[in-house]
């Protein structure tokens, strides 16, 4: 909503003679509601039409504005370039017009930027502004809505809008505040409450998030994103069934809210309920998280069946929109396509090409990504992730016959794992990929929380223990990387295919949510895998086992950001695995 409406942008005008005057009351009375945009519409054509004053175009384009006739207000507003351009209230007028006609966005910060050069106070200018800014140029956004609050504090628009923009940001207890803020000035707005539950969300507080989101639903019974904001809090408080029946609400109240369809088919998912769950995964294309997706082929893009290409036919174009683990998972639907002599390429990440040209059987299908030319394509493509949507898989169907990696040949000498003298060899991956700050954050786990176990068990000469760990997360081993058995193969891990080889050479993979992961179960290797309460839904809902990986074992924590009760069942499992109870033994070692 831009601030016109609601900041009356002319309460800081003071016109100085007769017909301008004239002018600026009726805008003030457009902004204030007192006179309708229908009447002020047919006031502005008269003495338009009547006194020539090309003044009289910023009420008549304001009025169009509000009833939503938004191309002819741009065109009104735009008649009154050459005489108006002296105007603030002209360029903020034409600044709303222009951000709602496509292909204007330019001309709108242009007008905006203008109007403030003409009068730096209004503070329903920098508001406009900060709203057209906010999701591309969030710093700049943030400059404008905290210097339109110096100029009017007592904004709650302008407070609810800077809250959303901080938990855009990922600035959940600053965004409290604002929203809070807002809420004092006007507590009965909706969707104010909804950001501020989203807040509370984000800080994992959900059991307020919940209390708050269901207020919202309380103020408005009809507020759709409520609903579907409310069932995702409830997804991460463990109540996805309960979750399902708000989300359904929220689908029924807006059935074209795809990111209502996108979280439902979460919910079944996790559930489950994985016929449901892939029909409304479909709807991911349209949700904000997939706005940057690009499509390799301009051909048609399948979704069922009946499209998929028979032997004689184009080759289908299937590629990854997600991450390198969704890659290694869905993999074996490829496998699947290629037993059905269905032609297609798989467009592969650069960091897979090795593993998936020489590990499968698809040498000859598989492409870098990267190498298509969508204008020029033609090609029918496919999503990875919709192939189990095509082949209806439900829980008792997935095909989960694994190893469906297999090494080509034996490991190339620098990648070779010393045989222990004693004991087993345990892979390690303590941090997920940083580059996705609200899962890495809710994903990784500090090193030196499971360090204590395993130097138990290494000065007890019962295990090696491999750091498979890349990236900057690396450095949390320095404390013990000169114990002469720990390995850290960080800087020999040049792609997956190298870390293929490694893995299979090992005895146990312990990780938390990556590609390891992935990979160390697509390989069939043992797997522990380490996974927060609100874990992705393909683990399902309380499974210590996945239907995917039959070599894993699933360990999850207690509690939100309780790290430490999954850290005691690690240490259990590794007394059970080891047939000993390893704390009386090292203590009675240390004597």
């Amino acid at each position: 909503m831009d601030a016109g409406l609601t900041d009356k942008p002319t309460s800081d005008l003071e016109p100085s003679y007769g017909e301008e005057v004239m002018v600026m009351d009726l805008l003030e009375n457009i902004c204030s509601g007192s006179t309708v945009p229908e009447e002020a519409e047919a006031i502005s054509r008269n003495l338009l039409e009547e006194t020539k004053n090309k003044e009289w175009l910023m009420p008549l384009a304001l009025s169009l504005w509000l009833q939503e006739k938004h191309q002819e207000s741009l065109e009104a507003i735009n008649l009154g370039e050459s005489s108006c351009s002296d105007l603030a209230e002209y360029h903020v007028i034409r600044g709303m017009a222009a951000r709602q006609v496509e292909g204007n966005i330019e001309l709108a910060k242009r007008s905006y930027e203008t109007a403030i050069k003409l009068d730096p106070d209004r503070s329903d200018t920098l508001y406009n502004l900060a709203n057209l800014l906010q999701e591309d140029e969030p710093e700049k956004a943030e400059n404008l809505y905290i210097r339109s609050l110096n100029i009017n504090p007592n904004s709650a628009t302008t407070w609810h809008n800077f809250g959303i923009l901080l938990n855009q940001e990922n600035r959940p207890e600053e965004a409290k505040v604002a929203l809070r803020f807002s809420l004092k000035l006007d507590p009965f707005v909706a969707d104010a409450w909804c950001n501020l539950g989203l807040s509370y969300y984000a800080l994992e507080q959900f059991d307020i998030a919940e209390s708050v989101l269901r207020y919202t639903i309380s103020l408005d019974t009809k507020h759709s994103k409520s609903y579907l904001n409310l069932g995702n809090t409830l997804i991460s408080a463990l109540k996805a069934e309960e979750a399902i029946e708000f989300l359904e609400k929220g689908v029924k109240l807006d059935p074209s809210s795809n990111n209502s369809l996108w979280n439902l088919s979460l919910a079944y998912l996790l559930l489950g309920r994985l016929e449901e769950g892939w029909r409304y995964y479909e709807s991911r294309f349209n949700t904000k998280d997939f706005k940057k997706v690009q499509i390799p082929t301009s051909g048609v893009q399948i979704s069922n069946w009946n499209q998929l290409p028979s032997a004689n036919d184009e080759a289908l174009v299937v590629w990854s929109e997600q991450g390198v683990g969704d890659s290694i998972q869905f993999f074996r639907y490829l496998l699947m396509l290629n037993e059905l002599g269905i032609p297609f390429v798989f467009l592969a990440r650069k960091n897979l090409f090795t593993l998936l040209t020489q590990w499968t059987p698809l040498k000859d299908k598989i492409r870098l990504m990267g190498s298509t030319d969508p204008s020029q394509d033609r090609r029918p493509n496919v999503a990875l992730m919709t192939l189990p949507h095509i082949f209806k898989t439900r829980l008792e169907t997935i095909p989960s016959v694994t190893p469906y990696f297999f090494a080509p040949k034996n490991s190339p000498e620098h990648l070779q794992v010393e045989i222990p003298p004693g004991g087993v060899s345990i892979g390690l991956v303590w941090a997920s990929n940083p580059d996705n700050k609200a899962m890495y954050k809710n994903k990784s786990i500090p090193l030196e929380l499971l360090m204590p176990r395993f130097l138990d068990l290494l000065d007890l000469d019962l295990i090696d223990l491999h750091s498979l760990q890349v990236g900057d997360d690396a450095a949390q081993l320095d404390p013990w990387r000169d114990h002469e058995r720990i390995f850290d193969w960080k800087d020999k891990l040049e792609d997956f295919s190298d870390t293929a080889n490694v893995i299979k050479q090992l005895d146990l993979v312990i990780s938390v949510d990556t590609a390891v992961a992935h990979l160390s179960g697509a390989l069939n290797l043992p797997t522990w895998l380490l996974l927060p309460v609100n874990a992705d839904f393909r683990w399902f809902k309380d499974r210590s086992d996945s239907p995917w990986y039959p070599s894993m074992r699933i360990f999850r924590q207690l509690e939100h950001g309780d790290w430490g009760s999954l850290v005691s069942q690690i240490k259990e499992a590794l007394d059970a695995m080891f047939l000993l109870r390893i704390d009386p033994l090292s203590r009675e070692l240390l004597k």
